[in-house]
């Protein structure tokens, strides 16, 4: 009965806004943010009992909004969220060519404290699908060169989300470009 409790308390979150679309989002357009009370609207995702919809406290009113209109919804701490059927994924990056994702992955408390995550992107066509070598090279056959240099830059794929200090970017954005 506890574990319930505290999942469906993780479902509701303080929220800063809404990004309806990708371009939205790469231009920092925010639907839905503070009232005019300047309270803090707050998003129900609704993941125990799931629904093709979530719901939005807002100006002192509930609003329902579909989850295919809802692209993004961007936490009080500055991270953004894509909402995808009845995940959230979290935004790694702004590349519209190659979006990056991470998902927590539930665990047992026996496994141990450590979070585990699983890893996602989603190519030009918006399409979210696990992070793998092969899904990229996929994503991207009309890129000629982008396959060898996968192979030339990453031995695993657990590899591909090392990220390029110099360039300030993921190294897989860099090859995509």
């Amino acid at each position: 009965m506890l574990i319930c409790i505290n999942v469906a308390a993780d479902a509701q979150k303080k929220i800063t806004g809404i990004y309806r679309s990708m371009d939205d989002y790469l231009s920092g357009g925010l639907s839905y943010t503070k009232d005019n009370s300047n309270k803090t609207p707050r998003i129900h995702l609704h993941t125990l009992a799931p629904k093709s919809y979530v719901t939005l406290e807002h100006n002192g009113r509930n609003i329902h909004i579909n989850k295919n209109e809802i692209f993004a919804y961007q936490l009080t701490n500055g991270d953004v969220y894509r909402v995808e059927g009845n995940h959230s994924y979290q935004i790694l990056n702004k590349n519209p060519q190659l979006l990056l994702y991470k998902r927590k992955i539930p665990t047992s408390p026996k496994a141990g404290p450590e979070d585990q995550y699983k890893m996602y992107f989603s190519a030009p066509n918006g399409k979210i699908q696990t992070l793998t070598a092969w899904n990229v090279k996929q994503a991207f056959p009309a890129h000629e060169t982008l396959a060898d240099q996968m192979d030339a830059l990453f031995k695993r794929d657990a590899e591909l989300l090392t990220y390029d200090r110099f360039r300030g970017m993921y190294k897989l954005e860099w090859l995509v470009k």
